[in-house]
């Protein structure tokens, strides 16, 4: 098969919904095909990726520049074979339950503990306490704001959905207008994504001032998530979501 084929196999629009996930794509179907042919597990890649995360983790965490650079690197690395585990799974037909879990599990382990690792870091770079206790802040507001989703889908009785995306009405086709206030929105909205979080933590690493990011993240975290949590309420109001509330 051609590589087009191939990725129209792997890469159906709808495993891709963010812009980012296109820059990922590009290189992830040159891992993916040779992984499929050589019989790679979905599921044991999804493992691999979650345990260079945490490797990636640790060496945010080490406070030694260079261990701060190349596990912001791994966590690069991590990402991509995210997209890769679906891949493997949709050229070899290979997808389950299981995968999906771990997927899930992947991500709630490594964002969270992430910013953690940052605080931890610059904690012991400056002396103080207080970042680990803002990559606290900002780790717990990840946490619970990437958990909101399925919240409202419990709440909805809506589990097939996990984003309320089979409840919702209809939305128009028609791209919004941009302006200057939609996209800093869905900046501020990225920086809290794991290609925004895995990007910021490499340029801090880079830098070595991770300092910087904790602070940012402990700041702009209660924010974000209060943002989700507002809209979220908004989405289940809607009328025809009324009817489905436990």
């Amino acid at each position: 098969m051609s590589l087009p084929e191939l990725r129209a196999i792997a890469q159906p629009p709808e495993y891709s919904p963010a812009p980012t996930d296109r820059l990922y794509r590009l290189f992830s179907i040159y891992l993916s095909v040779p992984l499929a042919r050589t019989g790679a597990s979905p599921n044991g890649i999804t493992l691999a990726w979650i345990l260079i995360g945490l490797a990636g983790v640790a060496g945010v965490a080490s406070g030694v520049w260079a261990l701060a650079v190349a596990g912001a690197l791994l966590l690069q690395l991590s990402y991509l074979l995210d997209f890769v585990d679906g891949e493997v799974a949709r050229l070899t037909d290979r997808r389950s339950v299981t995968g999906g879990f771990l997927d899930l599990l992947g991500h709630g382990l490594l964002k969270p503990s992430l910013l953690l690792a940052a605080g931890a870091a610059a904690a012991s770079a400056t002396g103080s306490w207080l970042f680990l206790l803002a990559g606290a802040v900002g780790g717990v507001s990840v946490g619970v704001g990437d958990s909101l989703r399925f919240y409202a889908a419990c709440t909805l009785a809506d589990l097939e959905s996990g984003d309320l995306g089979h409840a919702t009405t209809a939305r128009p086709t028609r791209r919004p207008t941009l302006t200057l206030s939609r996209l800093l929105g869905a900046l501020f909205q990225q920086t809290f994504e794991s290609p925004g979080l895995y990007g910021l933590v490499l340029l801090a690493a880079a830098a070595d001032r991770l300092d910087l990011v904790t602070l940012y993240w402990a700041a702009a975290g209660p924010l974000w998530l209060t943002r989700r949590a507002v809209g979220y309420c908004r989405r289940m109001g809607e009328p025809s979501l009324t009817d489905r509330r436990c």
